[in-house]
């Protein structure tokens, strides 16, 4: 029953909507007195599976998340690290890493990667303090390895010179209101 207490909050948070209102009033009660980082891995781990199975997440995006997953626990999620899941057509897992580390949302770090948006890229960059190298070959390996990739860069370089951390962070959290105010 939803009493207990080896219930995942995931489970009994995804049985809210199937039983009956008596149940669905304990699982509030419970809810209540779990610790609420708990309870936003867990609705989190709900949302990623109905967008997984909507088609809204890549379709490896579970095996690029336990990747990721994987890399932070041995500590080995680096920007270097990003780069190199990038060269080798990691893509699910390059935009994972990098909304984790710049605390930006999937989603917001998928569509500024697949429309190319370099600026945004170097918004997100230096809001996680990456170094301008990183950045730089973050914009090339999306750009593509063309001459006119690296004279975009060159123009990319200066504004992500010119960025500050503080701008950048106040831009990344007006996203992420303006997606908390979508999703309401």
């Amino acid at each position: 029953t939803v009493e207990r207490q080896s219930l995942p909050a995931d489970l009994l948070n995804e049985m809210y909507f199937v039983v009956e209102a008596r149940l669905r009033q304990q699982i509030l009660e419970q809810n209540a007195s779990m610790d609420p980082a708990l309870i936003e891995s867990a609705l989190s781990a709900g949302r990623d599976k109905v967008a997984l199975e909507d088609g809204a997440l890549p379709a490896d995006y579970s095996e690029s998340l336990a990747y990721v997953q994987e890399l932070r626990a041995a500590g080995q999620l680096t920007p270097q690290m990003l780069a190199r899941m990038l060269r080798s057509n990691g893509r699910t897992a390059f935009v994972i890493a990098l909304s984790q580390l710049a605390d930006v949302d999937f989603h917001v770090a998928h569509q500024v990667i697949e429309r190319r948006e370099i600026d945004a890229l170097a918004v997100i960059c230096k809001a996680a303090d990456l170094d301008r190298a990183l950045f730089l070959t973050y914009a090339v390996v999306l750009l593509g390895s063309g001459q006119d990739a690296m004279t975009h860069a060159h123009g990319y370089a200066s504004l992500y010179q010119s960025l500050t951390k503080d701008a950048a962070g106040r831009t990344i959290r007006f996203w992420r209101m303006r997606r908390t105010a979508a999703a309401a």
